[in-house]
């Protein structure tokens, strides 16, 4: 969500002076490396500092004297990580696994919920599901026993934006 934030906030508000921070190798790390290159180039063209391999230390002043703000930044907002917010879902519909230890919402092919027993929950008279996971919500596959995550009927999808408006196109198909 970083790259995502910094660059609607350059976007929307061009004169800001932004800097993006990471302790992975490159921004978007669990993206191709040729996204994050295209990535990199749209920020430096648009005049976003960019550090790499650097864990982010508020405590320490030779952090932001490393990264050219030596008297601190004015406003910071801090993207660490990837953490399930969904403890309003009952637990049989959450996973057991998955970035941050688990907690996503599991889903079937349709992205409607289900349970960790793989039926369909929350579904109307005729069987009909009625309530949907997408975006960050969802664990992101549909997995399948005895295969690699490559070869699931979903395989792992990054939690990022696009992946999430391609579902709600499909969550909208399947409900029409």
């Amino acid at each position: 969500i970083g790259v995502e934030w910094i660059t609607e906030l350059q976007h929307f508000f061009p004169n800001l002076k932004l800097t993006i921070i990471d302790a992975l190798p490159q921004c978007l790390g669990p993206l191709p490396a040729r996204a994050a290159a295209y990535c990199s180039r749209y920020m430096q063209k648009k005049g976003i500092k960019e550090f790499y391999n650097l864990k982010y230390n508020a405590k320490d002043p030779a952090f932001y004297k490393g990264i050219g703000l030596p008297n601190g930044p004015d406003k910071e907002y801090i993207c660490i990580g990837v953490k399930a917010s969904n403890y309003f879902m009952p637990s049989e519909t959450l996973s057991e696994k998955g970035p941050g230890g688990g907690g996503w919402i599991l889903m079937d092919m349709t992205l409607a919920v289900k349970t960790r027993d793989g039926k369909a929950w929350s579904t109307d008279e005729q069987g009909y599901s009625r309530i949907y996971a997408i975006g960050d919500c969802n664990y992101g596959c549909v997995d399948e026993a005895g295969k690699k995550p490559d070869d699931w009927p979903i395989p792992p999808i990054p939690k990022i934006s696009y992946p999430g408006e391609e579902e709600a196109v499909i969550a909208i198909r399947n409900i029409e």
